[in-house]
């Protein structure tokens, strides 16, 4: 078995046992028999949202330590020690956990004196808290060498002879041989952000892995993945309260409908891929259209591809339903591309689900057990 099926088949596993469970504790009204249901959040339906976060917590753990640390050391992915891994892993696990439990106490807080709609203002909020706050993370981040600038100025003159501008771009340091960056700001303000692995590419091939990301931004690609991905989950979110008919008043209330939402971004796993690869082959057919040779986005696309999943080639239907980013081969086309695009907004709407308590958010093949690639999810 190869290192990407592996992890697709540990993705699977665990993102089906989080929406079995949420399934079936909606289909029994589970929240409602075990927890608070009194509107407020007193201290024990406090203690009963720690509870529920480290439930969440201990159920990943075993996924978390398969895709983070086992699997990446059988294939030769990662050679970091057991106590660098867990170290990093635990830190990330609180912090995420303190996050859930304080998004969580503010909801039903609002909630209880201004009903749903304040709850969904209070999540709008929050995904332009987590929106920012991983900006300035990303940038806090940066990789700092003469050298490292220099090639990035070579990479980024040779973009510009194919007539593509090129907003500031950043060198990020990392530990995950498979982070990838990728965009951070909004509109005049939107950055390149790219590992420091990459400084190990040709310039050729760095400049065309910045031009793609340049491309999405200046096309609009970027923006609408943004905006898809921040109203998906709101309504989801809105959905899954009016469906199951929860108040967010609860403790109660808010996990029926983080059961709700659990669903609805499981159907977003489904569809949302096509949409994210649809942008990616847009981005290829514009950089051909500028004068870029397409072997040489193959190359790129598979020196990419072999610091991630070294999956160069998919069956149809799985890279349909699993993969939002195109394969090596799948990028060969002989017709145009057609459909919505929206750059990299199957993942980025996982990223914006912390907002919403989203426990799929972490759970995926991706970026099981691997906290760099909580905040970003991989992208081309």
């Amino acid at each position: 078995m190869t290192y990407g099926r592996a992890r697709l088949c540990l993705g699977i596993t665990g993102v089906g046992s989080l929406v079995s469970f949420s399934a079936i504790a909606l289909a029994l009204n589970l929240p409602g028999k075990w927890l608070e249901s009194q509107p407020g959040l007193g201290l024990q339906g406090f203690l009963q949202l720690l509870a529920v976060t480290g439930a969440f917590i201990i159920w990943l753990t075993p996924f978390d330590f398969l895709g983070g640390y086992l699997l990446p050391q059988k294939f030769n992915k990662s050679t970091e020690a057991i106590d660098g891994w867990l170290r990093r892993y635990l830190t990330a696990v609180i912090q995420q956990g303190l996050l859930f439990v304080s998004f969580g106490s503010i909801i039903v807080f609002v909630g209880q004196k201004f009903g749903v709609l304040g709850g969904l203002i209070v999540v709008s909020l929050f995904m332009l808290a987590c929106f920012l706050g991983r900006n300035r993370i990303m940038l806090n981040r940066k990789f700092k060498s003469e050298a490292s600038s220099e090639k990035l100025l070579d990479a980024i003159s040779m973009i510009q002879t194919w007539q593509i501008y090129v907003p500031r771009t950043v060198i990020v340091e990392h530990v995950d041989v498979g982070f990838t960056g990728g965009v951070i700001g909004f509109g005049k303000d939107a950055k390149i952000v790219i590992p420091r692995a990459w400084l190990a590419f040709g310039t050729e091939q760095l400049a065309t892995a910045i031009a793609r990301r340049a491309v999405a931004v200046s096309n609009g690609s970027y923006t609408r993945g943004l905006i898809l991905a921040f109203l998906w989950n709101l309504a989801g979110f809105s959905l899954s309260a009016l469906l199951t008919g929860a108040n967010l008043a609860s403790v109660a209330g808010l996990v029926t409908v983080l059961c709700g939402f659990t669903l609805w971004s499981f159907f977003g796993l489904l569809i949302l891929p096509t949409v994210s690869r649809t942008a990616s082959l847009r981005v290829d057919e514009e950089l051909v259209e500028r004068g870029m040779p397409f072997d040489l986005i193959s190359r790129t696309a598979s020196s990419m591809d072999r610091l991630q999943d070294n999956e160069p080639e998919r069956p149809g239907a799985i890279e349909t339903i699993f993969h939002p980013v195109p394969s090596v081969n799948g990028r060969k086309r002989n017709q145009p591309v057609k459909g919505f695009a929206a750059w990299n907004v199957a993942r980025t709407t996982l990223f914006f689900s912390w907002a919403c308590l989203g426990v799929l958010s972490r759970s995926v093949h991706c970026n099981v057990g691997r906290p760099e690639l909580w905040l970003m999810l991989p992208t081309d």
